[in-house]
């Protein structure tokens, strides 16, 4: 099941190249207020997640959002934290985000940036029991595959605790499975269920070269995606 998807109150808006990529809460930590276009600090930084992703976008819906050619957004103001905390704690405490910003010629140090919220964790997912059982025999699930562990709303920093703490129960119960696996169950062990998928596919119609699980596209030429007629660097 799927309760919700969480959205990163502040993913970059420009420019296009890093369009969504998060843009971490350490920086309104250190003290960077969010700005609408007229000036104001309209909200306090550090509301919760989804107070703060809504404040955003209905600053941007009322016409008090800042216009852009790549994402409508509001300001995100860095030069802030150094006026604070004083000279270099940028590049000391949050470099990754000055790295991100300077190829494009931003340099959050002395101008602000523009942000809007961005997806940015599953609430939902497979349903597991306390030791990431699952309904489907021998099937272990844990972090942010799994469902019910946050509700519908997930504190900031708890994906390392969940990943950490059921990604532990998960190993654990692994290694039980295996060490109660004996020559008698492997040697029942076949591929009858894929060649039965097959055939359920074969029987709909449905054919296809892809490769599953695959974990990443295939960025290459090979890729009929990347062949199509209008698409930069297409075969003519």
């Amino acid at each position: 099941y799927q309760d919700s998807l969480q959205y990163h109150p502040t993913g970059a808006a420009y420019p296009s190249q890093i369009l969504g990529k998060l843009v971490t809460e350490k920086v309104r930590s250190l003290g960077a207020k969010l700005i609408n276009k007229d000036g104001e600090v309209y909200i306090h930084p550090l509301e919760t997640r989804d107070v703060n992703a809504s404040g955003i976008i209905k600053e941007v819906r009322n016409g008090r959002g800042v216009k852009n050619d790549v994402q409508d957004a509001v300001w995100l103001d860095t030069p802030m934290i150094e006026m604070i905390h004083g000279e270099g704690t940028i590049l000391k405490s949050i470099p990754a985000m000055y790295k991100m910003f300077i190829k494009y010629g931003i340099d959050i140090r002395k101008e602000p940036i523009l942000v809007y919220p961005t997806l940015h964790y599953q609430n939902g997912g497979v349903e597991i029991d306390k030791t990431c059982h699952t309904n489907v025999g021998n099937l272990l699930v844990a972090g942010e595959a799994s469902g019910g562990v946050h509700g519908t709303n997930r504190l900031m920093g708890n994906s390392l605790l969940d990943v950490v703490v059921f990604g532990r129960e998960a190993g654990i119960e692994a290694g039980k499975m295996f060490a109660n696996i004996t020559m008698a169950d492997t040697a029942k062990m076949n591929l009858d269920h894929v060649t039965a998928f097959e055939k359920e596919r074969a029987a709909a119609g449905i054919t296809s070269d892809v490769v599953s699980p695959k974990v990443l596209p295939t960025y290459t030429h090979g890729n009929k995606e990347f062949e199509k007629p209008g698409f930069p660097g297409a075969s003519k």
